[in-house]
């Protein structure tokens, strides 16, 4: 059985409570006798030093027993990198260069994907503890799923909403009418090998 990951990522300050912070995903949430499919994510960052260790921990916390990170950092200067660097052990892959923005970033890493699904993860969103428990049974349970997309929770700035994106009576209709909400969205990465 998989180790808690809690107990061995780098303390954190002791004003920081809850998710993900003190807990996890229970590692007891999954099935041991299941092969679970290797799921991918891209973090894109540049100088996000206020937010980054929230991300990362909400990815490594999730337990998940198949999971490949990557994080495409674009040379930042504030303190992402030394952040960043404290979890490297735990990271697939890291680097920090300069590069031409955000959609590079998600590209480099998308170039060196070798999951069965992908997403990215900004540097300043997170997951809900079990997120990825959750979307692996969704592409388990739907054999011939390509893409699934979750609900988010988007607030600041005063605002606090659940975001999920509408269904419309066609798969084209969704795509070309819906909003889809990019942190709650995992596709298959042969369909982004089908489309490059």
């Amino acid at each position: 059985m998989r180790t808690s990951l809690l107990k061995i990522l780098p303390a954190v300050a002791p004003e920081k409570t809850g998710w993900p912070w003190l807990e996890e995903t229970s590692v007891c949430e999954f099935n041991f006798d299941i092969n679970y499919p290797k799921i991918t994510i891209i973090t894109p960052s540049f100088n996000q030093g206020d937010f980054i260790e929230e991300t990362i921990r909400s990815v490594l916390l999730q337990n998940y027993p198949n999971l490949e990170y990557f994080i495409m950092d674009g040379g930042s200067t504030d303190e992402s990198v030394d952040i960043i660097k404290k979890y490297e052990p735990f990271i697939t892959y890291f680097e920090s260069k300069k590069d031409n923005g955000q959609s590079h970033a998600i590209n480099k890493g998308l170039a060196k994907t070798t999951g069965d699904i992908v997403t990215w993860l900004n540097s300043d969103d997170y997951y809900n503890a079990g997120t990825l428990f959750e979307i692996a049974n969704e592409f388990i349970q739907q054999v011939n799923c390509n893409c699934v997309i979750g609900k988010s929770h988007v607030f600041g700035d005063g605002k606090s909403y659940i975001a999920k994106s509408p269904l419309f009576e066609s798969v084209e209709k969704t795509i070309g009418f819906g909003r889809i909400v990019q942190p709650a969205m995992f596709f298959k990465t042969n369909l982004y090998n089908q489309i490059g």
